[in-house]
């Protein structure tokens, strides 16, 4: 069955079937039967074996054979290419050719023919198609046996005394989209507006045309019956409007979609009481039942199948009802048009937006059968079969998917609209591949070994020219880019904190190897202090500074009594000495136990007086001290006798062992032991060790501000290498390393 009689409207003459036939001296157009058969008048390659065939918008001008030429009256010729004359995405377009045998002989109108007439040669412009309608007199040229047809609306000037129609010969006649016959010539004396044609029942009465026909495009020529007779059908109302035909009724459907929707499928009812609009729809699609000029076959299936099946929603019935209406058309959906452009838009773009209508078709085309219902339309009839091969690699991408463990943002997007771009890489539009390899040049996928998923990922993915591989390169290089840069900066924060980890490391080495140098100056320190001469020197000493103050309490002993009373001074000389050997024996021990430790001025006498105020406060104790006990000393002796002045004596010897024995307070300072650089270094001593304690236990991170950091740990490391403590630098030190550990946390 045709074409016109499967859709239920003419299809007519395709601007992408008309050739233009050249040989030398000679011009002419031709239909394209096949993607490698044309139809052409047979003076056009006169008696040439071959000629050059060139299509609108095909593969460029070919060479074709003359496999068949007519004679007589039969002014046909068939061609063959060698190699198709249309490319391949037009070539799955084209369909089937069928021819007409009229069956009677009423006035036909609307028939059309394309070609390439003088009156579309222009100099500056070339040539170009002229579509011209005429209307078919079958009453007229009975005797030469052709078909006459009165050109409507087109009168066109001669040229140079030529016909304006000449190279229209070879054009292919159509009515109500079944070929007719073949444009021939342009008889004169009509002024140029009438052409007669070839019938094809020539051509399909000749067998040898019918034979070569069959062995070259793999078929016989199919045949319908063409009456020019018009049935009259009962009108649907829609919008307003009453429609007979169905490309009115399409026309009326795409700009009131939504009016159509909630008349004929919002309320459907049911098989058996359908509502009033969906009632009076299917009546009237019942009235095109004619085998020859309607599509019964695909009206069957539309109404069995779509319109009274309850799983398929209002809108999707709409778009049948459309394809069935008017394939030729443009294709609707929801009021706006499809286009491939708009599909890939939507595969693409849509499916990242939350609303919007690319969004929207997105959604539609997920939720199922929208791509076979557009591929219904002539426009949109690459989408055949792409909803299954959308099915397949969905299907594929789920094992790929589920054989790499991706991560949680990659595998949400896995499982929902990657989908999209595996439909977006079976567009059969050229421009959505242009567009899935720009977005190749913008994505810069992580290098092998970078991102292990995506390693595997483009493993299972195989071909990258498939739909699993465009989505694995694209979606998913974006994803595995990402997490490329999320490891940079993991690997970066690592080294960093090894690198810390190695300075706290190695600043703890530091530490440990100044603590044990310190430790074995201590040591070195304390051997040498502590050593028996060292100690026998300290005796010496204590002797000799304690022995020099004895001498000078006796001289206080005659300078006070010694001008008035020499024998009572004589007697408290022997009784003074008594007081420096209390305190000499609280000292003496003390002195050994520091050994090289003890060192007495005893040899810069300078050093004896006062340094301040308090010094000299402590020198006038002291001598008053001294005075003093020489004053009652001599007073008791004069009154009670040299007894009870020994026992006074004894009881300031006591007082004064225990004063001298006393090391904190003002005695610290009133007897000095003149050891006050040993106190310092045991101080400083005690609180490095408790530091290096403190250190050891401390587990946390150091400063994260090594610049910070390193100016105090430098301080440090030059007072340890200069034999030096110092201890307020090295508190300092310890406070910044809390402080630093407290604000990083």
């Amino acid at each position: 069955m045709s074409r016109a009689l499967r859709t239920g409207r003419p299809v007519g003459p395709e601007h992408n079937r008309v050739a233009a036939v050249q040989i030398t001296g000679s011009r002419g157009s031709g239909y394209l039967l096949t993607p490698w058969l044309v139809l052409t008048a047979a003076h056009v390659v006169k008696d040439e074996p071959e000629a050059r065939v060139t299509v609108v918008g095909g593969t460029g001008s070919h060479r074709a054979r003359v496999v068949w030429r007519g004679e007589g009256a039969c002014d046909a010729a068939l061609l063959v290419s060698d190699r198709d004359l249309v490319r391949p995405e037009t070539a799955d377009r084209l369909s089937p050719v069928h021819w007409a045998k009229l069956t009677d002989d009423s006035p036909l109108g609307g028939c059309q023919a394309m070609g390439f007439p003088r009156a579309q040669h222009d100099k500056s412009r070339g040539v170009d198609i002229e579509h011209i309608e005429c209307a078919l007199r079958p009453g007229s040229g009975i005797v030469r046996d052709r078909y006459v047809l009165d050109v409507k609306d087109v009168s066109p000037e001669p040229a140079s005394g030529n016909s304006p129609w000449e190279g229209m010969s070879g054009a292919a006649l159509f009515a109500d989209g079944l070929l007719l016959g073949v444009v021939a010539e342009a008889p004169r004396n009509w002024r140029h507006q009438r052409l007669e044609a070839v019938k094809g029942r020539m051509l399909l009465d000749d067998a040898s045309f019918v034979d070569v026909f069959t062995r070259h495009a793999g078929t016989a020529p199919s045949v319908a019956e063409l009456s020019s007779a018009v049935r009259m059908r009962k009108p649907l109302a829609l919008a307003g409007s009453l429609h007979a035909a169905p490309r009115d009724l399409a026309a009326t459907v795409r700009s009131n979609w939504a009016t159509a929707r909630q008349q004929f499928f919002d309320r459907v009812g049911t098989s058996s009481e359908p509502t009033d609009g969906r009632r009076d729809l299917l009546a009237w699609l019942q009235q095109f039942d004619d085998p020859f000029t309607d599509d019964v076959e695909g009206r069957r299936t539309l109404i069995d199948r779509w319109l009274t099946n309850p799983d398929v929603t209002p809108d999707l019935k709409v778009l049948r009802l459309l394809g069935w209406l008017d394939p030729q058309g443009e294709a609707v959906w929801k009021g706006s048009p499809v286009t491939m452009e708009s599909l890939a838009t939507a595969c693409l773009q849509g499916r990242l937006e939350t609303d919007g209508p690319a969004a929207g078709v997105y959604r539609d085309l997920c939720a199922g059968g929208l791509l076979d219902a557009l591929a219904a339309f002539a426009e949109l009839r690459g989408l055949r079969g792409t909803q299954e091969a959308w099915d397949d690699a969905r299907e594929s991408w789920r094992q790929v998917a589920g054989s790499v463990h991706l991560p949680d943002h990659a595998r949400e997007w896995a499982e929902g609209d990657a989908r999209g771009m595996l439909l977006a890489a079976l567009l059969p539009d050229p421009r959505t591949g242009e567009w899935i390899r720009t977005a190749f040049g913008r994505l810069e996928p992580p290098a092998a070994g970078r991102v292990g998923w995506y390693d595997r990922l483009c493993e299972q993915g195989g071909d990258p020219g498939s739909p699993v591989g465009r989505l694995v390169r694209t979606d998913f290089a974006a994803y595995a880019a990402a997490d490329a840069e999320r490891l940079e900066r993991r690997a970066a924060r690592d080294e960093e904190r090894r690198a810390g980890l190695e300075a706290q490391a190695e600043e703890a080495r530091t530490l440990a190897a100044a603590y044990a140098e310190h430790e074995r100056q201590w040591g070195a320190y304390e051997a040498a202090r502590c050593t028996p001469a060292a100690r026998w020197g300290a005796a010496v000493r204590v002797t000799l500074w304690l022995g020099a103050w004895g001498v000078l309490t006796i001289l206080a002993a005659w300078l006070v009594w010694g001008w008035t009373r020499p024998s009572m001074a004589a007697t408290i000389s022997w009784h003074l000495p008594l007081l420096t050997l209390a305190a000499y024996a609280a000292r003496l021990p003390k002195s050994v136990r520091l050994g090289a430790a003890y060192q007495p001025p005893l040899r810069y006498p300078r050093q004896w007086l006062p340094a301040g105020l308090a010094g000299i406060r402590g020198g006038l104790l002291k001598t008053g001290f001294v005075f003093g006990a020489v004053l009652v000393a001599g007073v008791l002796l004069h009154d009670v006798g040299r007894f009870l002045t020994t026992i006074l004596f004894v009881c300031l010897c006591v007082a004064v062992y225990l004063y001298a024995d006393h090391d904190e307070g003002e005695a610290s300072t009133t007897l000095r032991d003149w050891d006050d650089e040993h106190q310092a270094r045991l101080r400083a001593h005690v609180t490095l060790q408790q530091e290096a304690e403190a250190h050891r236990a401390d587990t946390r991170h150091l400063s994260s501000s090594p610049r910070e950091r390193a100016e105090a740990y430098s301080a440090l490391v030059r007072d340890f290498a200069d034999g030096t403590i110092d201890i307020a630098a090295y508190a300092a030190y310890r406070r910044r390393l809390r402080s630093s550990d407290g604000d990083t946390g």
